[in-house]
């Protein structure tokens, strides 16, 4: 069988990251509900809910491989809603580490460390869908000149212009 399934597909780098994402969403769902709401708690709630179903939504069509996870397309969406909710996550961050110091509840620091891990996770799916659109090598006729080899000569190898 030459195609990998989605479940296989799970089990690599980029897409193990997926799994993660659904679980540290849900889990900060539960532990910023459990204080209850402050000040700016809908900033919190409504992205928590957004990632969440963004997430579930992701999760689904990589687990079913679904067709337009394979076009180039992909990887722009998926850089677009990482780089979101990665300064999304650290808003939030924000939010409860001032809530930690403004009352402290266990379940806020929960949170707090839930949130950190998102930051991490959404940064670290950004970068690789980054470096994936860009590329690694450098396809420009003006590489670094540290790396470049002989500009190319007129005459044969061995024979002196002079």
């Amino acid at each position: 069988m030459a195609k990998k399934m989605g479940y296989q597909e799970m089990k690599e780098m980029p897409q193990v990251l997926k799994p993660a994402l659904l679980l540290l969403t849900l889990l900060q769902i539960i532990f910023m509900a459990s204080p209850g709401l402050r000040a700016w708690g809908w900033f919190v709630c409504l992205t928590a809910i957004l990632e969440f179903i963004t997430a579930i939504g992701v999760f689904g069509a990589v687990f079913f491989d679904l067709l337009f996870t394979k076009s180039g397309q992909w990887v722009l969406i998926e850089l677009g809603y990482s780089a979101v909710f990665c300064v999304c996550s650290a808003l939030n961050t924000i939010y409860y580490f001032c809530n930690i110091f403004y009352h402290f509840n266990f379940w806020f620091l929960l949170a707090t460390i839930i949130s950190v891990l998102l930051v991490l996770a959404y940064g670290l799916n950004t970068l690789v869908h980054w470096t994936a659109r860009t590329g690694t090598t450098s396809t420009s006729s003006t590489s670094n000149q540290a790396t470049a080899g002989p500009p190319p000569s007129a005459y044969p190898a061995g024979i002196n212009p002079a």
